[in-house]
């Protein structure tokens, strides 16, 4: 998956950061940084992503929100909601509302190639990618 471009919004600049490294790790190809719901705003209706990583408390928004905001504005986005909320009741509200994953804080470079893997699965993405990923880390 040579143009893999992944939108993250993250409130926490350490967990951004760290965010933004795994996914390159993981293949990505272009990763984009939002802090909030505005500049994820403008980030989303600026450029496509296949993959949008979005923290569900974010400082001026609910990401519940702004995935289904997405998700009316383009039809099959996949996003996947990042949280440290690891309750039963709230992976089900975000399955059901149609999230393509879920990934409990602290972020782990599995839990990323996973994503990733998950997403070139479903997306017909690059086979070679998906048999990397499946390696032993």
């Amino acid at each position: 998956m040579s143009d893999l471009r992944v939108l993250v919004v993250e409130d926490e600049p350490v967990m951004r950061a760290r965010l933004v490294d795994m996914l390159y790790n993981a293949g990505a190809s272009q990763v984009s940084e939002s802090p909030d719901v505005a500049s994820a705003r403008a980030a989303f209706d600026a450029q496509e992503f296949q993959i949008v990583l979005l923290d569900l408390g974010l400082p001026d928004g609910d990401g519940h929100e702004l995935m289904n905001e997405f998700k009316r504005q383009r039809e099959g986005q996949h996003v996947v909601l990042v949280t440290a909320d690891d309750s039963i009741d709230s992976i089900q509200r975000a399955i059901s509302a149609g999230a393509n994953g879920y990934v409990v804080k602290p972020y782990s470079q599995e839990k990323i190639h996973d994503v990733v893997n998950n997403y070139a699965m479903v997306h017909g993405g690059d086979m070679a990618l998906v048999r990397g990923l499946n390696r032993p880390h």
